[in-house]
């Protein structure tokens, strides 16, 4: 807890310091939060483990357990030759029921727990899966990874990674732990341990904001928790660039910019992780945008304008013609925002004292608003036209995971309200690097047209004496631009 508050009273002496004045770099912040956080996660899963593995040691001494797995081997066995009297039968039926409850109060923290002997009988299991009264060394089961290891007749402890498990339909480790009695080797205790309980561990990293997450990763390059941006699960399914992922297990530990699994610029934090002969990859990340866009909002007087005055000296080209197009068009009249999703093309005209806002999950849905000098955008209170969208966009049209693939086009000749729209949209959750802004200052108006199928925008400035248009590809990102401040 102690930890945790000095930590935040740094954070928040950063926030309040000027971006020129701050004797290490936003990047160089970053990766210190990144650090705590990484840190933070391996002392959790150090402490999970040793007391799982603490856990399953203790099964080699337990008399209840060694007695019960010499008892119930036997049974097997005469059951195999039909051999059993009825009373043992009756008395093995008590001792199991004993033994379930006894699993509960002391081996809850296995999945389960399979009772194997040295020929690979799987004589007895607790949840009694499909691997129940099977041999290990035979069938479909000598294809698992249980089974090449149990094969090798192990003496000593032996753990099995995470892996995909058929019999339980999902990722499992297991704790082989060999049984002997009076110095004879009876077989094994293999206690199946579920990633789940890892997993939850990883869930959530809320101080590392948005697009923050922690997660564990195998010598495959697979992921052992899942992801905070995907919708379905990503564990033992989502492989991670190899050549990325072998560089940091050489490394042992350190912080480096990369592309993630998801195509985006992140920073991240890492550190192998051993445990019984194992090695794992903890890894804490950042989307860089985000951290750019923190900064932002910690100087925002201060970059709006340098982002004003980077944008009124940009030169702007005639790249093309304002082609009409076949698809249905929708005309969005002034003080109105109108939605596409059946593939229609958005258009509105004479964008002058006003500015046109576009909203797109680029091949999902698309909003086009005209915003006056009415609008809540420019300190008015007649429409409300940007409020109005992103609450439809957050609540109906995208999952929380979604949220950085929407995109943000702005078009307007002035400035006015651009900084209200940036700190509105900033505010909402989203990054400046999801927001682009097309401006020319000579223009007497602007014609939008914009397809969300293909995320194509065409706009056409009208001159005095001639018209301008620019293409797809011409819009100025404000996460790019605020980048290029701080690399220089």
């Amino acid at each position: 807890m102690k930890r945790t508050l000095l930590f935040l009273i740094a954070i928040s002496v950063l926030s309040t310091t000027s971006p020129v004045q701050a004797n290490k770099s936003v990047h160089e912040w970053a990766f210190t939060r990144l650090n705590y956080a990484r840190n933070e996660k391996t002392q959790q899963l150090r402490r999970l483990c040793d007391n799982i593995h603490k856990r399953a040691v203790s099964i080699r001494d337990n008399g209840v357990m060694i007695n019960f797995f010499e008892v119930n081997n036997k049974y097997f066995k005469m059951n195999q030759n039909d051999t059993a009297p009825d009373k043992f039968k009756h008395a093995i039926k008590r001792l199991r029921k004993k033994i379930n409850d006894y699993y509960i109060v002391n081996y809850l923290s296995f999945y389960d727990i399979l009772f194997i002997n040295k020929s690979g009988d799987i004589f007895y299991t607790i949840r009694k899966e499909s691997d129940y009264h099977k041999n290990l060394f035979t069938g479909e089961l000598a294809k698992t990874t249980l089974s090449k290891h149990l094969s090798k007749n192990p003496k000593k402890e032996v753990f099995v990674d995470f892996h995909y498990y058929a019999v339980s339909s999902k990722p499992a480790a297991f704790f082989i732990e060999p049984a002997f009695k009076n110095g004879d080797h009876l077989g094994w205790f293999v206690m199946q341990y579920a990633v789940n309980k890892i997993n939850s561990l990883f869930a959530g990293a809320e101080q590392l904001g948005m697009t923050g997450e922690a997660f564990l990763v195998n010598k495959d390059g697979y992921l052992l928790t899942e992801s905070n941006f995907a919708s379905s699960s990503t564990i033992m399914k989502t492989r991670l660039d190899n050549k990325n992922i072998e560089g940091k297990f050489k490394e042992k530990w350190g912080n480096k910019i990369i592309t993630d699994y998801r195509g985006f610029e992140v920073l991240t934090s890492f550190e192998v992780f051993d445990f019984l002969g194992i090695q794992w990859l903890v890894v804490s990340k950042v989307d860089e945008a985000q951290i750019v866009t923190e900064h932002f909002q910690q100087h925002p007087k201060y970059y709006s304008e340098k982002i004003e005055n980077f944008l009124s000296e940009l030169p702007v080209n005639n790249n093309g013609t304002f082609k009409k197009r076949r698809n249905k068009t929708i005309m969005v009249d002034m003080d109105e925002f109108v939605k596409a999703e059946h593939g229609e093309l958005l258009k509105t005209i004479g964008v002058s004292s006003c500015t046109a806002f576009i909203a797109t999950y680029p091949g999902k849905f698309g909003y086009m608003a005209h915003l006056s000098p009415y609008d809540k955008m420019y300190g008015g209170y007649a429409t409300n036209l940007l409020g109005h969208i992103i609450k439809k966009i957050k609540n109906y049209d995208i999952y929380k995971y979604e949220r950085r693939r929407v995109r943000f086009i702005v078009v307007a000749k002035h400035f006015n309200g651009l900084k209200s729209i940036v700190d509105k949209l900033v505010n909402e959750g989203f990054l400046l690097s999801q927001i682009n802004v097309l401006h020319h200052p000579q223009a007497r108006c602007a014609n939008v047209i914009f397809n969300y199928s293909e995320n194509l925008t065409c706009t056409e400035w009208v001159m005095n004496t001639n018209k301008i248009t620019q293409n797809p590809g011409d819009e100025n990102n404000l996460g790019t631009i605020v980048k290029q401040f701080l690399d220089d």
